[in-house]
């Protein structure tokens, strides 16, 4: 099962993002930002998104005119005051004019581990031709979400390695602009792999028309994990203060049991802690098989990547 949405960007030139709603869009993408400047027509679109009731991510092109630590901590400044509901996202699709691969490969790095220190975990957005050469199959991707752009007629789209599954897929450019409420003739067609109510668990919110309390514990939760960010800033400041980069935290406690179990949901945040207030650190697909090394209170520290997820969708061997 999938959920339809669209992404938009100053192209798409003036948007009705009502339209867009009505048209069965539930989720938005909307470029943010480029090299270290803002797409003009981001925070119009923005809060137009939001008004229509659209879950919104925001989506940082990544170019090579500068560097990836000031591109990434541009980018985070757009979103410290309103990150949105969806995981920020990196497109990473520009070739270098000198076709210079490596450090292609390096301003992407260097760009994810600066907005990782800003308090942000982003999802990568690539082509599958793209990746093929501009991309590795280092794991060390595998940690990201993964926004697919592949044009095909097949009901799936290709996914490059290291991932084994897609989070998002563009699947076409020719979505009807105007009936998405686009100026432009065509608009970018995207899709959730999973159920609405998954999406709205990636979102950090409850299914519209739930009750009272659950809407106010999911809105908790979000003010927890914005102190979380604002702790971790003033934290970098201090260490910067001080002259030094501060102390880095201690490794995890190795494995203490022999405990495996299988991810049962198309997609199940990995958190630092035992609890949804704490922020996603990576995230596991379904099928993926995991080492568990703590069980508490219906969560279960594992192993790689490491963190707590939530039991409820872990079947144990």
């Amino acid at each position: 099962m999938t959920v339809d949405g669209i992404d938009i960007s100053k192209w798409n030139g003036n948007w009705d993002a009502a339209k867009a709603r009505a048209a069965g869009a539930v989720f938005v993408f909307i470029k943010a930002s480029q090299a270290t400047f803002t797409d003009p027509l981001f925070k119009v679109n923005w809060q137009r998104a939001r008004d229509a009731g659209l879950l919104r991510g925001a989506y940082h092109y990544l170019d090579y005119t500068k560097p990836g630590r000031d591109q990434a901590d541009y980018y985070a400044s757009l979103l410290d005051a309103d990150p949105g509901e969806l995981p920020p996202v990196v497109d990473y699709e520009q070739r270098r004019a000198d076709n210079n691969v490596a450090a292609a490969r390096a301003t992407l790095r260097e760009f994810i581990e600066q907005f990782k220190a800003r308090g942000y975990t982003p999802m990568i957005y690539t082509a599958p031709n793209f990746w093929s050469t501009y991309g590795t199959t280092d794991s060390y991707w595998a940690q990201f979400r993964l926004w697919i752009a592949h044009y095909t007629t097949a009901t799936a789209p290709s996914v490059p390695p290291p991932w084994k599954a897609w989070t998002f897929w563009q699947y076409t450019s020719k979505g009807d602009g105007p009936t998405y409420g686009t100026e432009s003739y065509n608009v970018d067609l995207n899709r959730y792999v999973g159920t609405l109510e998954e999406l709205y668990q990636l979102a950090g919110l409850p299914l519209p028309g739930g009750d009272l309390e659950s809407r106010v514990v999911a809105l908790e939760q979000k003010c927890l994990r914005l102190e979380q960010r604002v702790t971790l800033l003033e934290q970098r400041v201090a260490a910067l203060e001080q002259g030094s980069p501060g102390t880095p935290p201690p490794p995890p406690p190795p494995p203490t049991t022999d405990l495996y179990a299988t991810c049962t949901a198309s997609s199940l945040n990995v958190r630092s802690g035992p609890g949804t207030s704490y922020p996603a650190v990576g995230y596991l697909v379904y099928g993926q098989r995991v080492h568990v090394l703590e069980r508490q209170d219906g969560w279960a520290r594992i192993e790689t990547p490491a963190g707590w997820c939530s039991e409820k969708y872990l079947k144990y061997e």
